[in-house]
């Protein structure tokens, strides 16, 4: 996959998965993933709660399945999901350094690592190495995760 460097190059990317301008799942789609979710969270003792941002994107993005790479097979999923029983409290820490509420908006499926995104509409990447800091917006987001530049999440804790 080539590394996107333009919103068209983003927007082409994800239409590649079914995304179009103004998609929206509905609110029933997107409550259904967000409460199964949340509640994963909840077994595990973290509690979390989508933002406005968060919810937003999830409406528009919900269900996409867009290549990262084909060799090995790695897409990104953009789905709320709790990958691995342990990322709840990485993910709960992780938002407790930022000062921020942080919700799971997607995640890649060769590492399992979860894209996240804040209150303000950032973009972060808990991967096994570490947290990420991807973007300040869904195209900056995008195109650090499809070119693996991403800074510390560190550079941004509170």
């Amino acid at each position: 996959m080539p590394i996107l460097s333009t919103v068209e190059e983003v927007d082409g990317w994800l239409a590649e998965a079914g995304w179009h301008s103004g998609r929206d799942v509905g609110e029933e789609a997107s409550t259904e993933a967000i409460t199964s979710v949340v509640e994963r969270y909840r077994v595990y003792g973290v509690g979390i709660e989508p933002s406005a941002p968060a919810l937003a994107f999830i409406r528009e993005h919900a269900f996409l399945r867009a290549v990262i790479d084909t060799a090995p097979e790695n897409f990104a999923i953009f789905t709320p999901h709790l990958v691995f029983k342990g990322d709840a409290e990485e993910i709960a820490e992780l938002a407790g350094e930022l000062g921020v509420q942080l919700f799971p908006v997607g995640y890649d499926t060769y590492d399992g690592s979860t894209i996240l995104m804040d209150e303000n509409g950032r973009f972060f990447f808990s991967h096994h190495t570490g947290a990420y800091y991807l973007g300040r917006e869904k195209y900056e987001a995008m195109m650090s995760l499809m070119s693996s530049e991403m800074e510390d999440a560190e550079d941004y804790f509170v």
